[in-house]
């Protein structure tokens, strides 16, 4: 499997409120280290450019809210809400998952 890189963001699902894409197993999901370039916040920056708000406050620029989070070394697919109210729902299927889960 080649290496993460900008060009090889794989986008799942794409809708006015979320964006789901499959994140690669060497990428980090995001990063305040000036050293790491390659992150799926980078990633979605560099495709989709839209999305860029110069009054957001993150170092990106960008106006994104991850609705979970994978590891540096895990694989799989990643939610991405684009505003506040999808986060919140997003927020809540979460958590009532993670309550309705078996002990």
């Amino acid at each position: 499997m080649e290496p993460a890189s900008l060009e090889n963001l794989c986008v799942l699902y794409h809708s006015a409120n979320y964006i789901v894409v499959n994140k690669h197993w060497d990428i980090r999901i995001d990063s305040k280290m000036w050293y790491e370039k390659q992150t799926v916040q980078s990633q979605l920056k560099h495709r989709f450019p839209e999305l860029a708000d110069p009054g957001t406050c993150t170092a990106s620029g960008l106006f994104l809210r991850f609705c979970h989070q994978l590891d540096f070394s895990t694989s799989g697919a990643l939610c991405v809400a684009l505003n506040k109210a999808a986060a919140g729902h997003a927020y809540r299927c979460f958590k009532d998952r993670l309550r309705a889960k078996p002990t």
